[in-house]
Parts: C-alpha cells; sequence; structure tokens
C-alpha cells in the first residue's frame, strides 16, 4: 500500500465520524451531512493521489 492510500484510509478511519457528527451538528441532518462528507473526502482523495499528501497529513 502506498503512503497516500494509507494516509487516506487513516483518515478516513480518524475523521470520517468526526466531521459527519459536526456537519449533522450543524445543518440538523444526517442525510446531508454523509453526504457532503463524503462530496469532501472524494475531492481530498483526487488531489492527495494527484497533487501528493498535505502537510497534516504528510507528517504521519
Amino acid at each position: 500500500m502506498s503512503d497516500v492510500e494509507e494516509a487516506i484510509t487513516q483518515a478516513h478511519h480518524d475523521e470520517w465520524a468526526r466531521v459527519v457528527a459536526a456537519l449533522t451538528r450543524r445543518f440538523g441532518d444526517l442525510g446531508m451531512a454523509e453526504e457532503a462528507a463524503a462530496e469532501a473526502f472524494t475531492t481530498a482523495v483526487e488531489r492527495w493521489r494527484a497533487d501528493g499528501l498535505p502537510p497534516t497529513r504528510a507528517r504521519g
């Protein structure tokens, strides 16, 4: 597994529930929160694969 793939897996594991919970509190709609989190995560995955890891994830 590449460093990028490992960081993606770890970020999903570490942050998914926290992001969805925060968005649910903000918008009051779990479905909307999950959709927004999925879109953001998809964008991050695409960018990390193309551009490399951001400094906060590259540190490990």
